[in-house]
């Protein structure tokens, strides 16, 4: 009697493990960077070809969703943490182009010195460094070795580099929040982004603007010890972000600044700075104001700084006013205006009048309320006086927020 063998069914789960397995490799590098950490991680079960995928991945994330699923329901405690990312770096083959450290408030983590070794021998281009705990993160000498990095973010740390250090070679963005800096230093002259908030230690970063600095967005927000004389030199900036500290208490020239920069489009400004002439702007087509305007004064170097700006598109300010008059202002380029805070006083009305009658390529307006307005009946007055206000455009809509 012949013997039948039963046929063997097709394993379907490893038909389509070996689907995916079988992928180009650029595609399997893009399925890991898209995962979490921790299930990138766990692929490394699957097969060989996986497990090297893991070993050599080209980003590595340690942000807070990571330290989420590490901890929860877990009693984890620093020691622990730090020697699971000791271990993921270990095991590491390759070069790191991406490293994120997000170190949690209530987790100091251990080792954060020797992760910087690491990675500064593995040809990291863009490092991001978030500290959340009360104490200030050293950044180590390592960091300052760091030859191919491009991009770099750091929060909450301190900044002193070692005798001799003349600049990143490749750095090309550069963003610090809460950072201290507590040594003479430069980030290269190839430098293109310069984003500081609430920093300290201004003083230390003049030979950044030297006459060979390559600077294009600029922005600085409550940040103290700046000496304005530097920045005679930043003639390649197209965005200037000012945003007021101690420092705006001091009478700025701004005429004087933005006249070292004839490339700027992009103007965003916060303080109370006053100026009569201002030279034009040709370039600007975005123009942000956060302004408290309690006089007419300030509220003339406002139109001042419109008049100035003859190509201008885009408009967003913050109104504080009271008695502003109408004055002569031709406004042709501008097509969108975002006016926020309103209370629909006199003043304020005046002011959106003279952009409206000033503003033939206006497309549309964008007025918000105080979030003091409740009484819809207010709401209903404010929107009415402003749709009859007359408009040189005859495309213009009033946006109602």
């Amino acid at each position: 009697m012949a013997t039948h063998k039963k046929a063997r069914q097709p394993d379907w789960e490893a038909t389509a493990l070996d689907r995916i397995s079988n992928l180009p490799i650029n595609i399997l590098h893009l399925i890991l960077e898209r995962l979490p950490l921790l299930d990138a991680a766990r692929t490394t079960t699957l097969s060989k070809t996986w497990r090297t995928l893991w070993a050599s991945q080209a980003e590595l994330v340690f942000d807070d969703v990571f330290f989420q699923h590490l901890v929860s329901k877990k009693d984890k405690q620093a020691s622990e943490v730090s020697l699971t990312i000791s271990h993921i770096l270990l095991v590491h083959s390759g070069s790191i182009w991406k490293f994120h450290l997000y170190i949690p408030k209530t987790l100091p983590l251990l080792h954060t010195d020797l992760w910087i070794r690491n990675i500064s021998n593995s040809g990291v281009k863009k490092l991001e460094l978030f500290n959340k705990p009360p104490s200030a993160y050293k950044m180590p000498s390592y960091l300052f070795s760091c030859s191919e990095l491009t991009d770099l973010t750091l929060d909450n740390c301190i900044l002193s580099p070692p005798l001799g250090f003349g600049g990143f070679c490749n750095l090309i963005n550069a963003r610090l929040f809460d950072v201290k800096i507590a040594a003479n230093m430069s980030f290269g002259a190839q430098l293109e982004t310069l984003d500081m908030k609430f920093c300290t230690g201004f003083r230390y970063l003049r030979g950044q603007f030297g006459c060979g600095n390559n600077i294009r967005k600029l922005t600085i927000s409550y940040c103290v010890d700046i000496d304005w004389q530097w920045f005679k030199y930043t003639r390649n900036v197209e965005t200037l972000c000012l945003k007021s500290g101690n420092w705006f208490r001091r009478v700025i020239n701004l005429d004087s600044l933005v006249c070292k920069m004839p490339k700027i489009q992009v103007l965003l400004l916060n303080g109370a700075s006053v100026f009569k002439r201002l030279r034009i702007m040709d370039k600007l087509i975005f123009l942000q104001l956060s302004v408290g305007f309690y006089d007419l004064v300030q509220t003339q170097s406002v139109i001042c700084l419109l008049r100035s700006s003859p190509n201008l598109q885009n408009l967003r300010i913050r109104l504080y006013l009271q008695s502003p008059e109408l004055v002569d202002l031709f406004l042709d380029k501008l097509e969108t205006v975002d006016i926020q805070g309103t209370v629909g006083s006199r003043s304020e009305l005046h002011f959106i009048k003279l952009l409206l009658a000033s503003s033939p390529s206006l497309v549309w307006m964008k007025i918000s309320k105080r979030n003091t307005i409740r009484d819809p009946r207010e709401e209903l007055r404010i929107l009415g006086e402003v749709t009859q206000l007359p408009r040189a455009s005859t495309i213009a809509r009033i946006i109602w927020n």
